[in-house]
């Protein structure tokens, strides 16, 4: 692989010489640099202590203040009556107190993503599928007992209340929330990737037909070696635009090379 590596970046005039590998070992090599590109992702995983500080202060800011009475009693959501409150939105999920008296997730059909507390457990909602259900008593004690009146009253004991035991559950289920943002990101990078080798390829193939199909794929696959390296760069160290586009010009100039060589090769074999 190191050496395909290497024309891939310096001699792409070599890569003929590859144009025959097993289609399982030019998939494995671009699944390769679909996790490198993915790095990023699985260092900030590794790396993830809890919330930022600067997202509990816009949570703090933009977070809807109960004003219905309610509160959170040993472990279980308690109101004075039926309601359905919206604690919070993000720009993917929403939170909601739910106190009615059953759960009915066809009220959240239109919301997306959504976390509803209600009762004794908390849903993990999409569109009015229930994606997974946790008990609050599994939480960290500091949300075992909390009333939605500290908002006002208490702010600083009410939200670090909140955020003591949303840390605790994202930390103690990091494998399992960061492996899924891993591999989705993954097969996003490697579909991509795909895409940007098939159109190549096909492009290739219109103009070298007598050429199969299967060793453009490959060949284009190596050729784009560069192209993979700037955006796994780019995704870790966010480079500066001008410097982007400077070094995908340099990248698809190794594709004209590789054009240029499989032309030569088949004007010298008529």
């Amino acid at each position: 692989m190191f050496n395909r590596f290497r024309d891939g970046l310096v001699y792409p005039k070599l890569l003929l010489q590859y144009r025959k590998d097993a289609m399982w070992k030019v998939v494995l090599y671009i699944v390769f640099f679909a996790i490198l590109f993915s790095s990023a992702s699985i260092v900030d995983v590794i790396k993830y202590d809890g919330l930022s500080e600067s997202y509990k202060e816009y949570v703090r800011q933009n977070a809807v203040v109960v004003t219905e009475d309610c509160a959170i009693t040993n472990a279980v959501l308690v109101c004075d009556s039926e309601y359905k409150i919206e604690l919070y939105e993000d720009t993917i999920i929403t939170f909601y107190l739910d106190s009615h008296a059953e759960l009915d997730l066809d009220r959240y059909e239109e919301s997306g993503y959504t976390i509803i507390i209600h009762g004794e457990y908390i849903y993990f909602n999409f569109r009015g599928l229930n994606a997974y259900t946790y008990l609050i008593s599994d939480l960290g004690s500091s949300i075992h007992n909390v009333n939605f009146s500290d908002q006002t009253d208490d702010p600083t004991l009410f939200y670090d209340s909140i955020f003591d035991a949303v840390d605790e559950l994202l930390i103690n289920n990091k494998t399992v929330w960061g492996a899924s943002i891993i591999l989705v990101e993954v097969m996003i990078s490697f579909t991509i990737y795909m895409m940007f080798i098939m159109l190549s390829a096909y492009f290739l193939r219109k103009r070298f037909l007598v050429v199969p199909f299967k060793q453009l794929f490959a060949m284009t696959t190596y050729s784009s070696t560069g192209l993979f390296v700037i955006l796994i760069f780019d995704s870790i160290f966010e480079l500066d635009l001008f410097l982007i586009i400077l070094l995908i010009i340099l990248a698809f100039r190794q594709n004209n090379a590789l054009s240029s060589e499989i032309e030569r090769r088949l004007k010298n074999k008529s």
